[in-house]
């Protein structure tokens, strides 16, 4: 067993967030907890990052620019396996437009980061993107339904 098989992330998490604070400090609280964060202000760049693969959970605020959530949710569910979505938000709209989007979770603001930790942690059910036994690399992420 190789130690830094131990030192990789858990699961990646692409943050799109609108507030360069929060996107910080979210990023920092998911890295603490062994998440591997990209974290992104932009919409459009976000959407890159999940094109590319290899996203196991997305974190959108809605807060700012809740027509964004709408194209990232377009341009998610064009994916073949398209990662589940946590819509954070203030707005007093926001669980039905949580519902709308099919998001897997929402989390009202204010929220502390350790929340999105929680729920990311939640989401992919405690357990790490890689088993134990597997040198090659990832699993593939946990996909959820949408019967709740």
């Amino acid at each position: 067993m190789s130690a830094d098989r131990y030192s990789r992330p858990r699961a990646t998490v692409l943050l799109a967030v609108f507030d360069p604070a929060l996107r910080g400090a979210w990023a920092r609280a998911l890295e603490a907890a062994r998440f591997a964060a990209i974290a992104t202000g932009d919409v459009e760049v976000a959407v890159g990052h999940a094109r590319e693969g290899g996203i196991d959970v997305v974190v959108f605020d809605g807060s700012e620019r809740p027509a964004d959530g709408r194209l990232l949710v377009e341009q998610l569910d064009r994916l073949p396996e398209p990662p589940p979505l946590i819509l954070v938000s203030s707005s007093r709209h926001a669980p039905e437009l949580s519902a709308h989007l099919g998001a897997a979770a929402f989390i009202p603001k204010p929220c502390a980061a350790d929340d999105i930790v929680a729920e990311c942690e939640h989401l992919l059910g405690g357990r790490s993107r890689r088993s134990p036994d597997d040198e090659d690399g990832p699993t593939s992420p946990r996909m959820f339904g949408s019967d709740d």
